[in-house]
């Protein structure tokens, strides 16, 4: 494990190397210093990468991807269902919730000051496949449309299911895929994660997926509580939510870093929210063009 760059948050995250007879790097965001000094320390250097596994499009597992391209000419791989996301900024730009938002000129800058480049992955990977290493993918969609997982001798390279906080926040992410991700990883023996955020897990692992599985149930449950029976408009009822949040933002409106945490978070609502209606418990309607959203009895 190679230790993400300011503990691993954003726009960080953990990067696991693997040193066989082909030199695999997963998620290669953790910081170029730090990734020069584990390749240091295996007597290798960045030329020697041959293969780079993406569990996912987010920008803090993919950023480096170009750099490391032009250091290697390493093989950049990622599920079919995510590949769009990193061939076409529009696209990317999309999933994130960014166009014609307000944000979105920032968001374009991040990308660019991080070093991100469309069109770069070499190609894609599917549900089942066995990849050189003997990583077998686990298509594990919710995070993002296809996030995965990669497998051998027991070990999970988690990506963003870190076991601790779910999130859902972009407009590709789905609550109901997220838990049927979770049922599925439930039948692998698995004794050992790795994520790509906090910390590794190696006890209590089917307890530790039920727990999380439960952290969204915790919070659908906090949502639909919260949801009136009269309708309400999603920005009127993130901000119930996101009360004292929202007012250190107007305190601090230069603070773009955590503009964007609150823009995911009204996006992880909605998420919520359509999550909520397909199990027949709340309802959006549109009242005079506006979008409304109403626990039902």
């Amino acid at each position: 494990m190679v230790e993400g760059d300011g503990k691993a948050l954003f726009p960080f995250c953990h990067s696991y190397l693997y040193d066989g007879d082909e030199f695999i790097a997963f998620d290669p965001q953790c910081g170029k210093g730090r990734l020069k000094l584990a390749m240091k320390n295996l007597e290798k250097s960045i030329s020697d990468i041959d293969f780079i596994y993406n569990s996912h499009f987010h920008l803090d597992h993919t950023a480096m991807n170009a750099f490391l391209k032009r250091k290697s000419n390493a093989e950049i791989m990622i599920h079919e269902a995510d590949r769009i996301a990193l061939d076409d900024l529009d696209v990317y730009v999309k999933r994130y919730g960014m166009t014609d938002n307000k944000l979105e000129p920032e968001w374009r800058e991040l990308l660019k000051n991080l070093g991100f480049k469309a069109g770069i992955v070499d190609r894609t990977f599917k549900d089942g496949e066995i990849l050189p290493g003997g990583f077998q993918v686990i298509h594990t969609p919710g995070h993002a449309p296809g996030h995965c997982c990669f497998y051998k001798s027991e070990i999970l390279i988690s990506g963003d299911i870190d076991l601790t906080t779910p999130w859902v926040g972009n407009l590709s992410s789905s609550v109901a895929d997220y838990l049927n991700t979770i049922d599925k990883l439930k039948k692998f023996e698995i004794k050992l994660v790795l994520p790509g955020h906090r910390q590794i897990v190696s006890e209590k692992i089917p307890e530790r997926l039920e727990s999380f599985r439960q952290r969204f149930i915790n919070r659908e449950t906090k949502i639909l509580n919260a949801l009136p029976s009269e309708p309400i408009t999603l920005d009127d009822f993130t901000k119930q939510l996101f009360q004292s949040y929202s007012e250190s933002q107007r305190k601090q409106p230069e603070h773009t870093q955590a503009q964007f945490a609150l823009h995911f978070g009204i996006i992880s609502t909605l998420n919520y929210l359509k999550h909520l209606e397909t199990l027949g418990k709340v309802q959006n309607i549109v009242q005079n063009g506006q979008e409304y959203w109403v626990r039902l009895p």
